[in-house]
């Protein structure tokens, strides 16, 4: 049989050296994903990102993996403040909408208070049919 070789994980590519089975990155980094390697590595660094991974669970290496690479996205979009633009932002927003809310339920409140007056109800029966 013949000996298929394995194509090198983003990491082994990005070091130059031959990914084998004991690379414990290529399960994350695929050749495929070499943008998101790269974005990790210029964050984090090699070393760093090992002992990140190493400090967690096996089962959860996917999603740490994951958080890396949207922490990496987001310092390219953001230099500065990172992902805490993004939630300082979506904070303003929720702040901003609790208060047209909390205006919104004021308002209706006020016209209930004003309308009062009794009259027709359409939960008994339809006013037409008396």
């Amino acid at each position: 049989m013949a000996n298929v070789a394995q194509k090198a994980c983003a990491a082994c590519k990005h070091q130059r050296r031959k990914c084998d089975q004991n690379c414990v990155l290529a399960k994350y980094f695929p050749a495929e994903k070499s943008d998101d390697f790269e974005n990790v590595y210029h964050l984090f660094g090699m070393q760093n990102t090992l002992k990140i991974l190493k400090s967690v669970e096996e089962e959860e290496g996917d999603a740490t993996i994951e958080s890396l690479i949207m922490e990496a996205e987001m310092r390219l979009e953001h230099p500065v403040h990172g992902h805490f633009s993004v939630t300082r932002k979506l904070s303003i927003e929720i702040e901003k909408t609790e208060t047209e809310l909390e205006f919104v339920r004021k308002q209706i409140q006020l016209c209930k208070g004003v309308d009062n007056r009794p009259g027709p109800s359409t939960r008994e029966g339809r006013p037409d049919q008396l």
